[in-house]
């Protein structure tokens, strides 16, 4: 069935926290499907759209303002988090819908600047607020609890839910020292508190307000992570240079690294003129002054998008080539083994630019725009089987 159709902070960064993934689309694909099949390698899987959800008009139930997230419930349930609604939509396996989630305000159980979703370990649903904290709802849509209040400080973005009720997610911390003010961008594990239990990546950076391009490359640009069910992290430190995925048990403890020597991929002139441009007017148009706008991409691309990681249903660890172009995936196995390459195709326009976030969730792919060319949905793909030694 096809139905076609911010992180809460005290100071002028906080519209900033929307742009993480605008630098994840990669290169558009070039010329027809057909096109680009005659230049695939024989190895590569290539997926398309089983289903979209989402209209430009008609059902409002199927209008969104901004797709923020998207997860698949244990019952197979999809569930998408309209930032600008303040609410999140439930649809079942095949598109149609079930009930909506949350709404503004901020009573119980309301929502006002919703950032990202969360399916815990007992299958409640999260709602991560970046003005309130954490809001627990059954899967039939009833409040539960304020799970936990952040009182203020920020909200973690990007969660994956994990064992015993607990999920990763990344975060920026500020603190005022003699020299002045030291930021962290750190990927960690919160449980019921509102600071990390465990810390999976640190990177430590001067804050310079007058530099909003490098507290984007050293907060949201650093680093990209995912989590299995079962607590098992992996993160990609964001580089040009070095292809590498570490591995981490659900305690912090090393469980091993995913490395390949791949050559770099030079950005060509004209990527280097649109992200520059893309980034600077994104910062003029969330207030930053023209001086300040001095944003300059690295001259090559990045060999896994920054939050280009996730987990399948079954613990395969999914990265989003930034070397590649169009959509193009690399899939491993828990151990690290390489299993298959994939391309989605169908899912990009290549005469307009897009930005897309691509997460592996159970046994699909769900890939949804930040900000839609034409009008926001979301694409459903269906993973294939292939067992661990590949496709």
């Amino acid at each position: 069935m096809q139905h076609t159709g911010k992180v809460f902070m005290k100071n002028a960064l906080m519209p900033l926290f929307s742009i993480l993934l605008l630098l994840g689309c990669g290169s558009p694909e070039e010329g027809s499907p057909d096109q680009v099949l005659e230049t695939l390698e024989p190895d590569t899987l290539v997926l398309v759209p089983a289903d979209t959800i989402g209209v430009l008009m008609g059902d409002s139930n199927y209008v969104f303002g901004t797709i923020a997230d998207a997860i698949i419930l244990n019952s197979g349930d999809i569930l998408i988090l309209d930032e600008a609604a303040r609410s999140a939509m439930m649809y079942d396996r095949h598109g149609g819908f079930i009930r909506r989630i949350a709404r503004e305000g901020a009573g119980p159980g309301e929502v006002l600047i919703p950032g990202g979703l969360v399916r815990f370990s007992d299958n409640t649903i999260g709602i991560l607020d970046h003005a309130q904290g954490v809001h627990r709802y059954s899967p039939e849509g009833d409040f539960i609890e304020l799970m936990t209040d952040f009182q203020g400080r920020n909200v973690p973005q990007w969660a994956w839910g994990v064992d015993e009720m607990g999920y990763v997610g990344a975060i920026t911390t500020f603190e005022q020292t003699e020299e002045g003010i030291m930021a962290a961008f750190i990927v960690g594990r919160w449980d019921s508190l509102s600071r990390p239990t465990v810390e999976y990546f640190r990177n430590e950076f001067m804050y310079m307000p007058e530099r909003p391009d490098q507290f984007l490359k050293n907060s949201f640009f650093s680093a990209s992570f995912a989590a299995s069910r079962e607590g098992i992290v992996c993160v990609a430190q964001t580089s040009s240079e070095d292809y590498s995925i570490d591995l981490f048990d659900p305690d912090g403890t090393a469980a091993g690294t995913i490395e390949r020597d791949l050559p770099g991929v030079e950005k060509s002139e004209a990527e280097l003129a649109d992200e520059t441009a893309m980034i600077n007017a994104i910062l003029r148009e969330r207030g930053v002054p023209e001086e300040m706008q001095m944003y300059r991409p690295d001259p090559c691309r990045w060999m896994i998008q920054p939050q280009g990681l996730s987990v399948d249903g079954q613990g395969r660890i999914w990265a989003r080539s930034g070397t590649a172009d169009g959509v193009v995936m690399d899939v491993y196995s828990r151990e690290g083994g390489h299993l298959a390459v994939v391309r989605v195709l169908g899912v990009t326009d290549p005469d307009i630019l897009d930005f897309l976030n691509v997460k592996a969730q159970r046994d699909r792919l769900l890939i949804y725009s930040l900000q839609a060319p034409d009008y926001p949905r979301l694409y459903i793909i269906d993973i294939p089987e292939f067992d661990q030694k590949g496709i």
